[in-house]
Parts: C-alpha cells; sequence; structure tokens
C-alpha cells in the first residue's frame, strides 16, 4: 500500500487528476491541499515560495507504474510532480476496503 503524492501548480488540473483516479479506482480516495506552500531556490540560488495544490491517495504499490503512464499520457507537456510513500502499517479492515475498493491487478 502506498499514498501517491502529487504537486501541480495548476489547481483545476489536481481537482481532474484527483477525480480521475478515483473514478478509475487507481485510488481509494484523494485529499487535496490548496494553497501547499513549496520553498525552492530559484536561478539565482535565492530561497522562493510558490503556491501549489498537492494531492494524496491510498492505493495498491502496484498501480503506480499505470498511475504515471496515465498522467503522462494525459499531460505531456505539463507533467505534475509524481511520487508515492510507502504505508508500513495499516488498520486491517481499512487495508482489506482499499483492496476491494480499488481495480484489480
Amino acid at each position: 500500500m502506498i499514498l501517491i503524492h502529487i504537486l501541480t501548480k495548476d489547481h483545476a488540473q489536481a481537482l481532474e487528476i484527483s477525480d480521475f483516479l478515483v473514478s478509475k479506482k487507481l485510488t481509494v480516495n484523494a485529499v487535496i491541499l490548496q494553497n501547499a506552500l513549496v520553498r525552492k531556490r530559484d536561478s539565482s540560488n535565492q530561497l522562493i515560495s510558490e503556491n501549489q495544490t498537492f494531492v494524496m491517495g491510498k492505493t495498491k504499490a502496484l498501480l503506480f507504474n499505470e498511475i504515471d503512464r496515465e498522467l503522462r499520457d494525459k499531460y505531456p507537456s505539463n507533467m505534475p510532480v509524481l511520487y508515492s510513500v510507502p504505508i508500513v502499517n495499516m488498520d486491517w479492515d481499512q487495508t482489506e476496503k482499499l483492496v476491494e475498493q480499488t481495480t484489480k491487478v
């Protein structure tokens, strides 16, 4: 089990992605955090802040590559940041629901 993390500057894209992932059963749910403050260095090595939208969703680790492929096809020139974080422990009942509510692999 993993948490998919997606960061994008485009809030509409974040909503579209979250709806797509949940409707296609690629994630059980989607948590959307608007105005996530991202700190990074610019080209002159100065720290800057950017507001981005952060999408999180629980899913099976085996679905990561499919999610990556789908997003690359859908957003070839505007691919959001995509990575996953492992879920080390999870309530067994919730694990069963996650398996039941996501697409079969």
